[in-house]
């Protein structure tokens, strides 16, 4: 399974209300302190997060992935370990962005919407 993110560990599938949602685990020896890149880090909990995936066929698909947080035991901060494949504060993937992007030039913002199934000022502020 590719989806255009690299570095993490697939768990399950599951199908619900017609959209495919993938469950990724981030491997253990891959955390890094989000401030400093530390790896000497302690896991202090994670917080689920979904993100938008690139559509499978018509069907939308979600990625769901708990973000570990971290205390660093070289700077001594606790926060969540960075996420490769989206921005911070974004609900999207960097592939369903760049198709996001190819879709709006050759369709309206509306119609970029109504095919990924999601709002049209997501579709805006990409």
């Amino acid at each position: 399974m590719r989806l255009g993110i690299r570095g993490y560990h697939y768990v399950k599938t599951a199908y619900e209300d017609g959209q495919v949602i993938f469950t990724i685990r981030q491997k253990r020896e891959d955390l890094r302190c989000a401030a400093c890149g530390s790896g000497r880090v302690i896991r202090r909990g994670f917080e689920v997060r979904r993100f938008r995936g690139l559509p499978i066929g018509s069907r939308p698909v979600q990625i769901v992935l708990e973000v570990a947080r971290v205390g660093c035991a070289d700077c001594h901060t606790v926060r969540q370990v960075p996420i490769d494949f989206a921005d911070p504060r974004r609900s999207y993937s960097h592939p369903f962005e760049r198709y996001v992007l190819e879709l709006s030039q050759c369709m309206t913002i509306q119609d970029v919407a109504a095919h990924l199934h999601v709002g049209w000022d997501v579709v805006k502020d990409i």
